[in-house]
């Protein structure tokens, strides 16, 4: 799994459209069993939920949730 991880940060839709892009680039394996995730927490959830479901699954990228209180939760749509 390759993951692209991002703090809290004002600019919530921004910065995870920047977190995005940062994860497409490390897309370089071909093998089908690579995944790829980006990691936010709680605050940037929408945010990052709000690329289509069936599109981070043609990619392969799943989302994960840092909670306030350090809790990881795979996002499900």
């Amino acid at each position: 799994m390759i993951c692209e991880a991002k703090g809290r940060t004002i600019e919530k839709g921004v910065d995870t459209d920047i977190a995005y892009g940062q994860l497409l680039r490390r897309m370089t394996s071909q093998t089908p069993d690579t995944r790829y995730a980006l990691v936010v927490p709680s605050s940037s959830a929408e945010a990052a939920t709000r690329v289509p479901a069936h599109v981070r699954r043609l990619l392969r990228i799943d989302v994960f949730e840092v909670t306030d209180d350090d809790q990881v939760c795979r996002l499900t749509d």
